[in-house]
């Protein structure tokens, strides 16, 4: 159970950083620290990259792809 919280944990800070940088303006990304000389697309490619792993982290943390077992039956046959 506790790893489950943690990956729940992961996954939601990395759904934060990754809304950060795909979402917010160049210039938000350079006043927080972030590299100045690194374009806004890189960041907003960077964000939808750590978006999507974040999704899959949590989606099959939390078994959401799972098949119902009366379908998997089904489709075993």
């Amino acid at each position: 159970m506790q790893h489950k919280k943690i990956l729940d944990f992961i996954g939601t800070i990395l759904l934060f950083i990754g809304m950060f940088l795909a979402f917010l303006p160049h210039a938000l990304h350079v006043k927080s620290g972030l590299d100045e000389s690194t374009s806004h697309l890189r960041h907003a490619i960077t964000g939808i990259i750590l978006v999507v792993t974040a999704l899959g982290i949590l989606i099959f943390n939390n078994k959401a792809l799972n098949i119902p077992k009366k379908l998997q039956k089904h489709l075993n046959q």
